[in-house]
């Protein structure tokens, strides 16, 4: 029961970071990645749009890692807008650090969260983010990517600021060391085992 002896506290969830497996600097690919069920609220349709608004010459491409129902529309959604040649969908996959230990920016457009694990994963590898301003998400924001309405518009500017960004490497810093500090797995066992021990004295 919550009570002013035993109030209630917020535990964030913790990840362990995937290491040893570093994109190579060297490529000229810009790349994205959103990691998400094809589903209600996710809104992996105007990220494609998104990309229409970016320079045709741009070597970016885009990964979107999950499964679901709305997936067939967002691939004859990148049919229809001639864009198979800079997106890729990977379906299901067992370990999405992976993937974005080979990407350069984390991307989640939705329209509703709470605190995504999945950007606290896209945090583990020292991604810049750029996420609909919804839910908790702002938690996960300190110079270190931007927040976005769901405008397709919006977003490709947000990726262009990135891909060219003088400080990209500062920003990738920033994200990693809010991990460090809030989302480790070691911090989050920590801080639940001393609430353990506070609501049992």
């Amino acid at each position: 029961m919550i009570t002013s002896a035993h109030p209630a506290r917020v535990i964030h969830n913790g990840v362990t970071a995937l290491t040893g497996a570093n994109k190579a600097t060297s490529s000229e690919v810009f790349v994205l990645s959103m990691a998400a069920r094809f589903d209600t609220p996710k809104r992996q349709d105007i990220l494609i749009q998104a990309l229409t608004y970016l320079p045709e010459n741009l070597p970016i491409v885009c990964h979107f890692l999950g499964d679901g129902p709305s997936i067939e529309a967002c691939k004859t959604l990148t049919h229809q807008l001639n864009l198979d040649g800079k997106v890729n969908f990977y379906g299901v996959v067992d370990n999405v650090q992976k993937y974005y230990s080979q990407s350069d920016v984390g991307v989640l457009i939705s329209d509703y969260e709470a605190l995504p694990i999945s950007l606290v994963e896209a945090l583990a590898q020292g991604l810049p983010i750029i996420v609909s301003n919804v839910g908790g998400i702002q938690e996960l924001i300190d110079h270190n990517g931007f927040l976005v309405t769901n405008d397709a518009r919006q977003i490709a500017e947000k990726i262009l600021t990135l891909y060219q960004s003088k400080k990209i490497a500062e920003v990738k810093t920033n994200s990693y060391q809010m991990y460090q500090r809030h989302y480790t797995e070691h911090e989050m066992l920590e801080q639940t085992q001393a609430y353990y021990l506070r609501c049992l004295a």
